[in-house]
């Protein structure tokens, strides 16, 4: 295992300079960012992992680990509990002593509470919800504490529980260009959202390479919420310009085309179909009218396998990075029937 040592003998600096850097005291130290920059790199490359972590697996007692678990605190609150459900359940699958601490960030705002010493009383993380700003600040300079598992995230550095992303949008796209839909249109949210532009990019690729492509008219941004999705899908439904498909790129935005559509008189599935991704609880979109036909994202199951690789981490039973793909259910409702 690599050291502090190490890296600065391979950076040509001193161990106290390493030190400073790796723990993200560099820029107050005046420490040149070149310097800090080589340090980080260095250290990724020879998989340094600081001696806390050792430290605290020396001190926990026999399958008794303290596991963080950072959340976004923006709309994806709601899915929280599907995915805790699927942590609580692996935990009783394992039989260990684990504690689990929810701790809350902001989108883009993950480097600062990550540089916190918080993270040095844990023996694993798990991480949501990053965007491409939190995911370069991972990718770039951060140097774990511990093992790190990414949830439903891409990472050359760090062990993941993912998706193939751009195939649950190119499933999406077949299910309408299988029915003859070629009038479509996405309903999205805020674009920097790394999943959703997978999703998005493999709906609109399918679509192009069989000959009809979506114009960027047909692309609608709107909120994170219900209520932004309502008055989009009004607006559409007042001028006329409703697509005949809609892939609304999460329920909560489903819903509100929903109510939209009820409001406005246009029906579903015969003015137009829709299909979205089902991140709720299954329930919320079976008893919708219509029930929505969508690929529903395996969030508890995510979430145990996450718990699991994380304590497979910590035990020294799996390499780091490690990566599983998990593949989403779909499901067909009322509001896109099979052709």
């Amino acid at each position: 295992m690599s050291t502090i040592k190490d890296i600065a003998k391979e950076a040509g600096v001193s161990i106290a300079t390493v030190s400073i850097v790796l723990n993200g005291k560099g820029k107050e130290r005046k420490i040149s960012k070149e310097t800090q920059s080589r340090i980080y790199t260095i250290a990724q490359q020879l998989n340094y992992v600081p001696n806390q972590s050792a430290k605290k697996l020396r001190a926990a007692q026999k399958d008794s680990y303290a596991v963080a678990f950072y959340w976004a605190t923006d709309f994806r609150i709601n899915y929280l509990a599907r995915i805790t459900l699927g942590i609580q359940q692996e935990i009783m699958n394992l039989k260990k002593n684990i504690r689990l601490t929810v701790i809350p960030y902001k989108v883009d705002h993950l480097e600062e509470q990550m540089k916190s010493t918080q993270n040095d009383f844990f023996n694993g993380i798990i991480i949501a919800n990053m965007s491409n700003t939190d995911m370069e600040f991972l990718n770039t300079t951060y140097v774990p504490p511990c093992p790190v598992v990414l949830f439903n995230r891409e990472s050359p550095k760090f062990s993941s529980v993912t998706m193939d992303n751009y195939k649950v949008g190119q499933n999406v796209a077949r299910h309408f260009l299988a029915k003859g839909l070629f009038d479509a249109g996405v309903l999205t949210h805020d674009t920097t959202f790394p999943i959703m532009r997978q999703w998005m990019q493999g709906f609109l690729d399918t679509y192009k390479e069989e000959g009809h492509p979506i114009g960027e008219d047909r692309i609608y941004l709107c909120e994170t919420s219900s209520a932004s999705a309502f008055e989009i899908c009004k607006r559409l439904a007042a001028e006329g310009t409703m697509p005949k498909a809609m892939f609304c790129e999460s329920d909560v935005l489903a819903h509100g085309m929903l109510f939209a559509c009820y409001e406005t008189g246009i029906a579903i599935p015969q003015d137009v179909e829709v299909f979205t991704i089902g991140i709720n609880m299954p329930e919320i979109n079976d008893y919708t009218v219509p029930s929505l036909s969508r690929i529903d994202i395996p969030m508890g199951e995510i979430g145990q396998e996450c718990l699991r690789m994380t304590v497979d981490l910590i035990e020294k039973k799996v390499p780091s990075p490690t990566v599983l793909f998990l593949e989403g259910k779909t499901i067909i409702g009322q509001s896109s029937p099979l052709g």
